[in-house]
């Protein structure tokens, strides 16, 4: 294991995530029907956009460089990281025409930061991950699909603000668990080989999970994104992503963690922090992303 590797690769992970992010919301709001409502007809829309395209094909560039994160580190460390596009994408925005950061979009970004910042100097190093029984990954896995497509369901018909946090909350626990089956197939590939993930099932389990998790969560994403309500989208997404890899990290992959009660409040105060500042850099009125008004169903 080693951290000065892993952290590197990790943040350039979520750079490269960053940057797609601002291109997949602007191109899915501009593809979705009138009143930024998300339909199949939107979806295969958006399918056929180059722009969107290629900011998918970004994002399996930024998984290629978590994947090789988490092989180097743990997923407690690793994943946690993924915040860090949301100040990536502040800049990206602006850049590409988006309105300048204001003061608060700067005290967002610094909430990120030290949220992050302190999480990772509390839990330190946390030791050498252990690959659970395929069965208990695969039932684990089935269940954070379950649960978050429970949850999807009883949303429909409800505001876009619901819809959108919901959405975006599943797609981050699905993304955070993907993180977790890349580490524990990158741990087998270490223990046995690249063969051992077609030949040995805690090798093939991960990476079939890994699939599901990936398509379902870059479906919910774009749905999230062409509903709108970013503001809610965003936050939901980025608490859930790393809590989701943590939580499995520590349950299924041993990963330690301490868990004093001063540990438990100081996290919760982390998660605060960097959902706070994830609430201001997602708010469309400064900006940072881009507008999450009400999308213009395309002519024709």
């Amino acid at each position: 294991m080693s951290l000065a590797l892993a952290i590197p690769l990790g943040v350039a992970a979520s750079a490269v995530y960053g940057t797609s992010i601002v291109v997949q919301h602007r191109t899915a709001q501009q593809n979705a029907d009138a009143g930024g409502e998300t339909s199949p007809s939107s979806l295969l829309r958006l399918a056929r956009n180059p722009l969107w395209l290629i900011a998918v094909v970004s994002d399996f560039a930024g998984f290629l460089l978590q994947a090789a994160a988490l092989s180097a580190g743990s997923v407690v460390v690793v994943q946690p990281l993924v915040v860090l596009m949301l100040p990536v994408a502040l800049g990206v925005s602006f850049l590409t025409g988006g309105h300048r950061p204001r003061l608060g979009d700067y005290l967002g970004v610094l909430a990120v930061l030290g949220g992050l910042g302190v999480f990772l100097a509390l839990v330190g190093r946390p030791g050498e991950p252990h690959v659970p029984h395929s069965r208990t990954i695969a039932m684990a896995v089935g269940l954070v699909l379950v649960i978050g497509l429970v949850a999807c369901v009883v949303v429909i018909g409800r505001n876009r603000i619901v819809r959108g946090a919901v959405y975006g909350g599943v797609a981050g626990a699905y993304f955070g668990a993907l993180a977790v089956m890349v580490d524990a197939a990158s741990d087998e590939v270490g223990q046995h080989g690249f063969k051992s993930l077609v030949t040995h099932a805690r090798g093939y389990v991960p990476v079939i999970c890994l699939a599901v998790l990936g398509v379902a969560g870059i479906l919910l994403t774009t749905m999230s994104f062409q509903i709108g309500a970013l503001g809610a989208t965003l936050p939901a997404n980025l608490a859930a992503d790393p809590v989701m890899g943590v939580v499995l990290g520590a349950v299924l992959l041993r990963e330690h963690i301490p868990l004093s009660a001063g540990h438990l409040v100081a996290y919760v105060l982390c998660l605060a922090a960097v959902v706070a500042g994830a609430v201001r850099l997602a708010d469309p009125h400064a900006g940072p992303i881009g507008p999450d008004g009400p999308a213009v169903a395309p002519s024709g």
